[in-house]
């Protein structure tokens, strides 16, 4: 999937737009995932010579309005749009389910969490918004997400272009190898900061005692 990316955009003056156009798409529903997106980014911000810091802060803002408006068609349609078969293509009844399911279990917390489950982010964003979420504290959790994984794709993306700009062969393989370990280091973080939230949260409802 990422040498389609590369395909079209490595080498080219409008590459890191035409991504930041494609991650407001992944926001919306397109089944590509969007760390792969940011590798990519990364990848082509190197091979024109730009700064992965700028191509961080593009990515960010296309990540940020992809979900939030899906957020917004939440709030203002409410989540009736999702019964429409065109979305249902989309987001089958079983995501919107699980979406759900989650919002009702973590509640306001899952904003923060729903970045990381691919797949089921869309619809719960919008299930957000359908539930009249506070936009300003909707853009505080996935804005705070999208801190976590955004920079850390665009800079690997951005080393392995630099790295491996010669060899497109090693290029792919690095790609491989560092997106699976990428993951896993994400979801490592992901888990830590979901045990701190919940220790905080937790000293929050205690008693105060006198």
């Amino acid at each position: 999937m990422i040498e389609a990316l590369l395909i079209h955009f490595q080498g080219s003056s409008w590459a890191t737009w035409g991504l930041f156009l494609v991650l407001i798409g992944c926001g919306l529903g397109i089944p590509m995932p969007e760390d792969i997106v940011l590798i990519a980014a990364g990848i082509c911000a190197a091979s024109i010579g730009q700064s992965w810091v700028t191509t961080t802060v593009i990515m960010y803002a296309g990540v940020v309005i992809g979900d939030s408006i899906i957020f917004l068609v939440g709030r203002h349609f409410g989540v009736r749009l999702l019964t429409m078969p065109w979305l249902q293509r989309l987001f089958p009844r079983e995501k919107q389910e699980r979406a759900r399911a989650r919002f009702e279990q973590h509640g306001r917390k899952g904003l923060f969490f729903a970045r990381f489950l691919p797949g089921i982010r869309a619809p719960f964003f919008c299930t957000a918004g359908a539930m009249h979420v506070p936009y300003l504290r909707f853009l505080c959790y996935d804005g705070l997400a999208a801190l976590v994984s955004v920079p850390v794709f665009v800079w690997i993306g951005h080393w392995i272009g630099v790295r491996f700009s010669e060899n497109l062969e090693a290029l792919s393989e690095a790609v491989a190898n560092t997106h699976f370990w990428t993951l896993v280091a994400t979801a490592v973080l992901v888990s830590l900061l979901g045990v701190v939230l919940l220790v905080a949260w937790r000293r929050r409802q205690r008693p105060r005692t006198a």
